[in-house]
């Protein structure tokens, strides 16, 4: 049997990447804006401060990701920049994805910029892993515009880590026997799922490497990392416990996300946001007539780390009260107080409630379920925003629909009028 090959494909300064191929395919003879000193932005009325994305010239000059505007300009007064288009990223994202799936039926879509691959047992067909993943990045290139990094690896977690060792547009190798040559000399704070907060834990502790980490006592990190200390240091030492593609296959789930129109730094509005998105997913749940085991959040900061958690119930539930609770609890213990720009609630182990055993704890839950099935009538009969919780009563926020900013949602509706009337008004090349 043959070891297993994962691989990691990751777009270089993906938003700016996409902005700069999308203009070089309108326009060739216009500049590149990965060659010279450019910024992604957001909306000028919103996110005005917020730098993106950022070409390496302009990083050169010492712009950050997540910085004001004006701070970069003040470090690189040439630096220009570009209107941030979702559209166009979710449209470059999907063509990746869709190339990817010529050459494996396991991909897993690990965020707008991110994927990996399970590649085991293509060799006959497309030759050895590394002069594959040096085809796919080839053609990802000639074809859709932009580069990758690809890396490559026996699991998950070496594929990740591969692929970050440098960029751009390089394929990089992480199998067992290369562990303690490149990945335990890193900076602890490069493995992955290793936070900030808990890079400078580390090294209180004395952790300056990857290897520290690899060679110290489990039952040590145990004790003062709990559970996450235990996949942490699995991952120093190049092991993985996860099954994304089994997963998606076995698991039902139902969730909702939204990006925020500004960044949230107050735990209170977070709060309110989390409490939306479960009004929707535990209304999904009900309308299905069913009840989730997992409860998961995730978070995007505005750097653009990604953090996911979850947690067990020890009753499945589709009521608002418990996912919310358990989704607040899981937010409190995570989140590093980084602004945050994205945030997802999502229900797993989904099982049809009419087939659960009955057991002491559901006639503690009959009222609420009564009150939630009133609940989802009225809405159902006479709009979503016939009954809703006064905590949303003149608030920006809406009590479901994902927890869509109310003002984002009208700011799109009269942009897209305004196009209808305005086509062709771009004056953005270079």
């Amino acid at each position: 049997m043959s070891e297993k090959i994962y691989f990691h494909v990751d777009v270089n300064s993906a938003y700016l990447s996409w902005e700069a191929a999308r203009r070089k395919k309108e326009n060739p003879e216009s500049k590149d804006l990965r060659e010279i000193a450019s910024a992604v932005s957001g909306d000028p009325s919103k996110r005005s401060g917020i730098v993106l994305a950022k070409s390496q010239i302009a990083k050169n000059f010492g712009v950050k990701t997540g910085e004001a505007i004006e701070i970069s300009k003040r470090k690189c007064p040439q630096l220009y920049v570009v209107a941030a288009d979702f559209d166009l990223y979710i449209e470059y994202s999907q063509a990746l994805i869709n190339l990817l799936k010529e050459y494996s039926p396991n991909v897993y879509q690990y965020s707008i910029d991110e994927a990996f691959m399970e590649m085991t047992g293509t060799e006959r067909l497309f030759g050895p892993a590394k002069s594959c993943a040096d085809m796919i990045r080839k053609r990802i290139k000639e074809e859709l515009g932009f580069t990758v990094n690809i890396g490559v690896g026996n699991n998950m977690v070496c594929a990740k880590m591969a692929g970050e060792f440098s960029k751009p547009n390089k394929t990089h190798t992480l199998f067992k026997d290369e562990i303690e040559s490149k990945l335990w000399p890193l900076p602890i704070e490069e493995l992955f799922f290793v936070g900030r907060k808990t890079a400078l834990k580390l090294k209180n502790l004395g952790f300056e490497s990857i290897g520290d980490l690899a060679n110290a006592d489990i039952d040590f990190i145990r004790r003062r990392f709990k559970k996450h200390g235990e996949v942490i240091y699995r991952h120093s030492n190049g092991l993985d416990g996860v099954e994304f593609f089994k997963e998606q296959v076995k698991n039902k789930s139902i969730g909702n996300s939204t990006t925020t129109a500004n960044d949230i730094t107050d735990i209170n509005n977070a709060n309110q946001l989390i409490l939306s998105l479960c009004e929707t997913v535990c209304a999904r749940l009900r309308r299905k007539d069913m009840k989730a085991g997992v409860v998961s959040i995730e978070i995007v900061d505005m750097n653009f780390k990604r953090i996911s958690r979850q947690k067990k119930l020890s009753i499945p539930s589709n009521s608002v009260n418990i996912i919310y609770t358990e989704a607040c609890r899981l937010f409190a213990e995570n989140w590093d107080r980084t602004p945050i720009r994205h945030i997802g609630v999502t229900t797993s182990q989904v099982k049809d409630k009419r087939v659960e055993q009955l057991n002491f704890f559901d006639t503690l839950n009959t009222k609420e379920e009564k009150l939630y099935k009133a609940v989802d009538g009225i809405r159902e009969k006479y709009g979503l925003n016939s009954i809703k919780r006064a905590t949303f009563v003149e608030n920006e926020i809406n009590h479901m629909e994902g927890g869509l900013i109310k003002k984002n949602r009208e700011n799109k509706r009269k942009k897209e009028s305004d196009k209808s009337f305005s086509k062709g008004d771009k004056n953005n090349s270079v």
